[in-house]
């Protein structure tokens, strides 16, 4: 299959790789320094967990026109540079299935701008990458749901319930370990994953991005998960699921698991990479969520003391 991955970050790079490997016809799109990085020696990918390097000769372009053809497009930016390019990927006429990866708690914002303002018609899905890291040197440190036989891993949905897509979805991954896990209700998902992470960004915030410290401070980690909880119930009030109601029952009724949890990974260097190494180096990102979680909060009524007081380390 023919695939453009728009965005060569940390969950770009790692995507391309995964696409690339599994024989499909890969074009990763790169500007700046980052394409300068990777013309000269490839996309290179530190496995972490699984302790090796590889390294990928892909196709590069630094442009996405208006009659560039692809099966799928992966659009994968911060949640701050989404808007800027909407109307570059509004314009184009030739690439009918675009899959948007990562945080945006107002999909359905972008959704509408997007049906609005397309030359052409085009099916629009989101998703969102179980993957961290941080870029160093000219190549990514990755960090991925890989401790088993997989390979990395992906929640995906539209957000009227079409899965139409799923058929070239699924062969685009057909020969990879990467597994994929469809949701009902993506604007839903994303909304919660806002209420999830936000918290945690906070924390990294209050300690400068050390988590040893957070690790130390018991009254803190059930801070964040208050904070978590009253994030789930902004959500609900405003007329959405919690999803996936896994996570809920997690924060709520297992609240000494989601304690040792939180725990575990602010004590460990998977915790730097899986949450603190992005919540400091996109800072612009976190604020922009952070200003898109607020839509929704002043939409209730709801008394959030822990998030109050963890907000206030918003940067």
């Amino acid at each position: 299959m023919k695939i453009l991955v728009y965005g060569a970050g940390v969950l770009g790079s790692y995507l391309a790789h995964v696409l690339h490997r599994s024989g499909n016809d890969v074009t990763l799109l790169a500007r700046g320094r980052r394409l300068s990085e990777l013309q000269e020696n490839g996309l290179i990918i530190r496995h972490y967990a699984q302790c090796r390097t590889t390294t990928d000769t892909i196709a590069l372009t630094d442009r996405f026109g208006r009659d560039d053809a692809y099966d799928i497009v992966f659009v994968v930016v911060r949640r701050n540079q989404i808007d800027s390019i909407l109307a570059e990927l509004c314009e184009n006429i030739a690439s009918p299935l675009y899959v948007l990866v990562g945080n945006n708690p107002t999909a359905d914002t972008t959704q509408r701008y997007i049906d609005e303002h397309s030359k052409t018609p085009k099916k629009v899905v989101f998703g969102f990458q179980m993957t961290g890291g941080r870029r160093e040197n000219g190549r990514v440190i990755s960090i991925y749901w890989g401790f088993s036989r997989l390979a990395g891993k992906m929640t995906v949905g539209s957000l009227n319930g079409d899965i139409s897509f799923k058929p070239l979805f699924e062969q685009a991954f057909a020969q990879t370990n990467y597994s994929i896990r469809y949701c009902d209700n993506m604007d839903a998902w994303l909304k919660c994953h806002a209420a999830f992470v936000l918290p945690v960004c906070f924390a990294c915030y209050c300690y400068d991005g050390n988590l040893k410290k957070l690790a130390r401070n018991k009254s803190m980690l059930y801070r964040i998960i208050d904070a978590i909880d009253e994030g789930y119930r902004i959500v609900e009030a405003c007329g959405y699921p919690v999803e996936p109601k896994e996570d809920v029952e997690f924060v709520r009724k297992h609240r000494l698991k989601c304690y040792m949890f939180l725990k575990f990974m602010a004590a460990t260097p998977i915790g730097k990479l899986a949450a603190s190494d992005h919540a400091m180096s996109a800072k612009d990102e976190m604020r922009r969520l952070y200003d898109d979680f607020c839509l929704l909060k002043e939409k209730t009524n709801i008394d959030t003391p822990a998030w109050d007081e963890l907000a206030q380390y918003m940067v």
